[in-house]
C-alpha cells in the first residue's frame, strides 16, 4: 500500500516555492497607469477617453469570462457533465488571459513603441 503523504508533501513544497517567488513581485501588481488628457494633439482628449472606455470594457469582459466559466464548471461538475465542465475551464482560462492582456496592454504598447 502506497503512502499518500508523499504527493501532499510535494504539492505543499511546490506551493511554498511559488508563494516565495510571488511575494517579492508586489511591484508588478501596481495600478494600471491612467494618463491625464493631453490637449496638444487635436482630438487627444477624445482618444484618451475612448482608451479609458476600452480599458474598463476589457476588465469587464475578463471578469464576465471568469464568472461564466465558474458557473459552467460548477454546473458541469454537479450535473456530472464532463463537456460543460471542460467548457467552463476554457472560459476561466480565457478570462485569466483577458485579464492579463488588459493589465499588460500599456506595458506592451510602450515596449513596442520604444523598440521602433
Amino acid at each position: 500500500m502506497k503512502s499518500r503523504t508523499a504527493p501532499r508533501t510535494i504539492a505543499l513544497g511546490v506551493s511554498a516555492l511559488l508563494l516565495w517567488f510571488a511575494l517579492p513581485a508586489g511591484v508588478a501588481w501596481a495600478q494600471v497607469p491612467d494618463p491625464a488628457p493631453d490637449s496638444s494633439l487635436p482630438g487627444g482628449e477624445l482618444i484618451t477617453q475612448v482608451l479609458g472606455w476600452l480599458k474598463y470594457a476589457a476588465i469587464a469582459a475578463a471578469v464576465a469570462g471568469l464568472m461564466i466559466g465558474g458557473v459552467a464548471t460548477g454546473v458541469g461538475h454537479f450535473g456530472s457533465s464532463y463537456s460543460a465542465s471542460s467548457a467552463g475551464r476554457k472560459w476561466v482560462l480565457g478570462g485569466i488571459g483577458a485579464a492579463m492582456l488588459a493589465g499588460l496592454a500599456h506595458t506592451i504598447a510602450t515596449t513596442v513603441y520604444e523598440a521602433s
